[in-house]
């Protein structure tokens, strides 16, 4: 009998035991079912997961944590600043462990230093950027030859082109007529002096000019203009490049920058 019941005690630990194993095999197998059904789809972009209790797929409620907060983007009126700041990385905002970030030029007047995407908002961040001061260019307006003559001097590179117009605008007063011959190419005015005396000036359009439109380390592009003169004397100069000159512009910076950073964290792209 001694023997009868020992042999059913360790039979008996032997049920309980794969018992146990045959549970947990069957827990197993369910974790793993539900691991299948909660499988995560995108779906028009959107990510799904399953529903047991619908048996179909629902969007998911995921909550994006913030991003931590990033300091307010640093200003700079030429690029020579831009330059040192990136150089230097004095603030360590440009990454140091060999990833490499952004120096985008955005158009004619503004370059901005951009983080990679960030890790929860997965947004871009202006770590710092630089914007041109530039003078207000008045072209396709009329106004008298003095303020014609201030604006040629002050808003342009100096050309020889530059030169010729200045010779034509100050030869021409309010006091004056001039009698205009226009083909829509050309123009000859002829700028009556006094009652008796007058002078003639052959102009061909369209002139090229450099007005300073973008940063001042770079070339100031050059680009066509149509000089117009009525019968008042008042002169107004047209834009007939369509713009043109904003490419060679974004060039003329990028290869600036280019040459002029160090700092191998930072492409620069246009």
């Amino acid at each position: 009998m001694d023997g009868f019941f020992n042999g059913a005690k360790e039979i008996a630990e032997f049920l309980v035991d794969h018992g146990a194993d045959a549970q947990l095999a069957r827990d197993n197998l369910a974790t793993e079912k539900e691991a299948l059904r909660q499988e995560i789809k995108d779906i028009g972009g959107v990510p799904h997961r399953w529903d047991t209790g619908i048996q179909k797929w629902v969007p998911m409620d995921i909550v994006i944590p913030p991003d931590p907060p990033t300091p307010k983007a640093l200003e700079f009126f030429t690029l020579a600043g831009l330059v040192d700041y990136i150089n230097e990385n004095n603030e360590h905002l440009i990454p140091e462990d060999g990833n490499r970030i952004i120096l985008q030029v955005v158009d004619h007047r503004t370059v901005k230093l951009i983080t990679q995407p960030s890790e929860f908002q997965q947004q871009r961040h202006t770590i710092a950027w630089a914007q041109a001061h530039t003078p207000e260019m008045t072209f396709g307006k009329w106004m008298d030859t003095d303020t014609f003559c201030t604006e040629l001097l002050s808003k342009f590179i100096e050309t020889e082109a530059r030169k010729t117009l200045f010779q034509v605008a100050k030869s021409m007063t309010k006091e004056q007529t001039a009698t205009v011959t226009d083909d829509g190419v050309g123009q000859q005015i002829t700028v009556k002096e006094g009652v008796s005396m007058a002078t003639t000036v052959n102009f061909q359009n369209p002139v090229p000019l450099r007005p300073r439109r973008t940063f001042s380390e770079v070339e100031q592009p050059e680009s066509n203009f149509t000089l117009r003169v009525d019968k008042d004397a008042d002169i107004a100069l047209f834009e007939s490049d369509g713009g043109a000159w904003k490419i060679d512009a974004v060039n003329f910076i990028r290869d600036y920058l280019a040459a002029q950073i160090n700092n191998p964290a930072v492409i620069v792209i246009a």
